[in-house]
């Protein structure tokens, strides 16, 4: 169980990566039409629902505790979404809310309503997470899907998850 908790620590939301990305956006908007609205500050819920994981070695009863731990409950939590953090674009707040570590994008497709990402991860301990991200969004809200893989000692770690994010009012 505690493999589980260091993984879940090293690879999944809710923790600022600091790099710019690798290479601009692939699809650029010609006339704006297409491109993302800006984030609206405030308080916003996110609930995060993971819903497989997979570690090496975990068969059995393990691999049963393991579907039950993380099962169909989903884990809820809020936050402050600054106006100076909104500012600074949705390639950065998926950056900071879909990821840890020392990130950068492999691919990035934001249009004006959806993202479809890869965003790659030096966690530390020698670990890299790859996260493929595909979801919609809103100025107020996003569905967001996770495919998570992490390279630890002894194998792969995958994981997929559900983020939604819903902008529940001003900050608090």
């Amino acid at each position: 169980m505690h493999r589980i908790a260091l993984a879940l620590a090293l690879i999944m939301p809710l923790a600022a990566c600091g790099q710019e990305p690798a290479k601009p956006p692939a699809k650029e908007a010609v006339d704006g039409a297409d491109r993302p609205p800006p984030v609206l500050p405030g308080q916003y819920r996110l609930e995060l629902r993971i819903n497989r994981v997979e570690f090496p070695g975990m068969t059995g009863p393990m691999a049963d505790k393991a579907k039950t731990m993380f099962g169909t409950s989903g884990q809820t939590s809020e936050y402050c979404l600054t106006a100076a953090d909104a500012g600074k674009g949705r390639e950065d707040y998926y950056r900071r809310t879909l990821a840890k570590g020392d990130c950068k994008y492999e691919r990035l497709n934001l249009t004006g309503k959806s993202i479809d990402a890869v965003l790659v991860c030096q966690t530390g301990q020698g670990m890299t997470a790859r996260n493929e991200v595909a979801g919609t969004f809103t100025a107020t809200g996003s569905n967001i899907t996770v495919k998570s893989t992490s390279e630890i000692a002894g194998g792969s770690v995958k994981m997929e998850a559900e983020v939604r994010s819903e902008r529940i009012g001003d900050c608090t």
